[in-house]
């Protein structure tokens, strides 16, 4: 049984929701696996330079020195829509409880205009689909509204947004909030909960996306 102070992160509930075994090696089994670096590096830059920026330092030197790539991602950031907006707080660490759960994770940024917020998450990469990041939609919108509303800052879920902002391809997607929505992500995301504390087999979620999975070595059920 969990207890009543346990913590769920974004990645940990997603994993399991993508599938159980590989929830188990990661997260249970404590299975390691050693990842090469890869074009994600890129990625980190430019968080971290957009971070920076928000902050208020001086990112003049470090924009000089980025690939020619990295300072078109750095272009379409400057030019998009949100980065007019005040900023509210940037690479925002959250901790909120759900139930009788603690949620715990990390936003890009958080922007306020008028009497609204808006959730903002950088993508870099040119295979971004929102069909891939339901889950985490989900788990942003309902817990940065559960910490807005307690502060005092939000009454309604119509008051904030989730913005993807593709700085590769220079376009937006913009997800909307409401009540239902609220209650259909907060029960969504107890469920998920519910079925890894209940869950004693971990079963493998068997499809053709198995053997680009870095546990498809470890995988009992291969």
């Amino acid at each position: 049984m969990t207890s009543d102070n346990q913590t769920y992160t974004l990645n940990k509930l997603q994993m399991y929701e993508e599938c159980p075994q590989k929830y188990k090696l990661c997260y249970i089994d404590k299975v390691h696996i050693i990842e090469p670096i890869s074009k994600t590096k890129t990625g980190n830059n430019i968080h971290a330079l957009i971070n920076y920026y928000l902050k208020g330092m001086d990112v003049s030197k470090l924009v000089e020195s980025l690939s020619k790539a990295e300072k078109l991602l750095w272009f379409n950031f400057k030019n998009s829509d949100v980065s007019k907006y005040k900023c509210f707080a940037s690479e925002y660490a959250f901790n909120v409880k759900i139930a009788e759960y603690w949620l715990t994770g990390r936003i890009d940024a958080l922007f306020e205009t008028n009497d609204r917020y808006i959730i903002a998450d950088w993508k870099t990469g040119d295979n971004f689909s929102p069909e891939n990041v339901k889950f985490q939609t989900s788990f942003y919108l309902l817990c940065m509204y559960e910490i807005l509303r307690i502060k005092n800052l939000i009454k309604e879920p119509e008051q904030l947004s989730l913005h993807y902002i593709n700085l590769a391809s220079d376009s937006v997607i913009k997800i909307k909030f409401d009540e239902d929505l609220y209650r259909q992500y907060k029960s969504s995301i107890l469920s998920v909960i519910n079925k890894i504390n209940d869950n004693r087999t971990f079963f493998c979620n068997k499809s053709d996306k198995c053997k680009y999975c870095k546990y498809y070595r470890a995988c009992p059920y291969y």
